[in-house]
């Protein structure tokens, strides 16, 4: 069977949660199934690690969706890379991508899947405008996604759900542990309790501030560790209000905001609880499935897709979104618990091992490629 050539076009080029999926979908395909290129639609620091892997890698810069003959010219443009390239698939991550993959597929005469990592609403003219665009199937990251976005879907277009994954760790978690303690600085004794997410208000770094807090006064050898950095110009002014909420809870001392790291697993494996704490619905949440792959217990928000997730009490606990003071009662009680602590955390190692390993999202996409080209 020769392989199906597949263009990624990814609307950023920076990492977030859509991009990692992006770049395991580049790194980990079967070469023997699928050959793939990406085209990003902006510039950054992606497109050099994409080149580097040896994979083909464009970039088209992409206007604003008003500018009509700007958009009409990066269409033509990345049509033209389909068409040169004898690409066979186009893949658009998120709405933003569709609106130009999946118009740039259609001008070549070739199938497009739409891979949707967020939900969807008719208030939003982006949504309305990638839902208008032909596809021929629509991918979801999660069921939760999957059935906002039948309420935005006027081509009724065929919704698939495909999970992401991580990464299963091949190094043993006391070896991950202790890089991740001293690469943050936790001294031995420390309950370190951390959360890993772009600095953005829906994820709800203000309400772990505050929930935080009651722990942090509590129990002196606790500390909180806020790791991620603002992203895609979202939010600019966010960072400087955690400062000050820190400032006022009288907390400055107990935390530390450690920016981007690259490192993320080995600063997972060094939590002793990891929070999620979005105050939205989340679409998926790839901090939920790391944190437990890192084998730490996981304190989450439910709602979105956390329920189909975790089982709430089994593989983590599930506290209501945005409600910091039972945010607060469940770091407490976990603290005071290690045996309950060590069974979540177990039973979240192995919902990853079972459900979330990267390698099943990947041959699921592979075989949702051919079912769409008929190959």
């Amino acid at each position: 069977m020769t392989a199906l050539r597949v263009l990624y076009v990814s609307p950023h080029a920076a990492i977030g949660g859509a991009e990692r999926v992006t770049l395991d979908l580049l790194t980990l395909h079967d070469r023997a199934a699928i050959e793939p290129s990406v085209c990003f639609l902006r510039e950054g620091p992606l497109v050099e690690t994409c080149r580097a892997l040896g994979v083909p890698t464009f970039v088209v810069d992409a206007p604003r969706l008003r500018n009509v003959f700007a958009v009409g010219r990066a269409v033509r443009a990345l049509s033209d890379i389909v068409r040169s390239h004898g690409i066979q698939l186009v893949h658009s991550s998120m709405a933003w991508g569709h609106c130009f993959g999946g118009r740039a597929a259609r001008r070549a005469r070739r199938p497009a899947v739409w891979y949707q990592h967020t939900g969807a609403s008719w208030r939003s003219a982006l949504d309305v405008t990638a839902a208008a665009v032909r596809a021929d199937a629509i991918l979801a990251n999660s069921d939760y996604t999957a059935a906002v976005q039948r309420r935005v879907n006027p081509r009724r277009i065929p919704i698939h759900t495909v999970h992401p994954g991580t990464r299963l760790p091949v190094v043993s978690r006391d070896v991950r542990r202790s890089r991740g303690r001293a690469a943050l600085g936790i001294a031995d004794g420390e309950f370190a309790v951390g959360m890993v997410a772009r600095l953005q208000r829906w994820k709800g770094q203000h309400v772990l501030l505050r929930a935080a807090a009651s722990l942090l006064h509590a129990r002196e050898r606790a500390r909180l560790y806020i790791i991620g950095d603002t992203l895609f110009g979202l939010d600019p002014g966010y960072p400087a209000e955690l400062h000050a909420l820190a400032r006022d809870l009288a907390i400055t001392e107990r935390v530390v905001f450690t920016g981007f790291r690259d490192d993320v697993a080995n600063c997972l494996a060094a939590m002793d609880l990891a929070v999620h704490a979005s105050i939205e619905p989340e679409p998926f949440g790839l901090a939920l499935i790391e944190a437990m792959a890192a084998g730490t217990t996981l304190v989450a928000a439910r709602a979105g897709a956390t329920p189909e997730i975790v089982t709430d009490g089994i593989a983590a606990l599930m506290v209501p979104p945005g409600d910091h003071e039972a945010l607060a009662v469940a770091l407490l009680a976990l603290h005071d618990d290690p045996a309950r602590c060590e069974s979540l955390a177990a039973a979240g190692t192995a919902t990853v091992r079972d459900r979330f390993d990267v390698t099943v999202m990947v041959r699921r996409m592979e075989e949702l490629y051919h079912r769409v080209v008929g190959a």
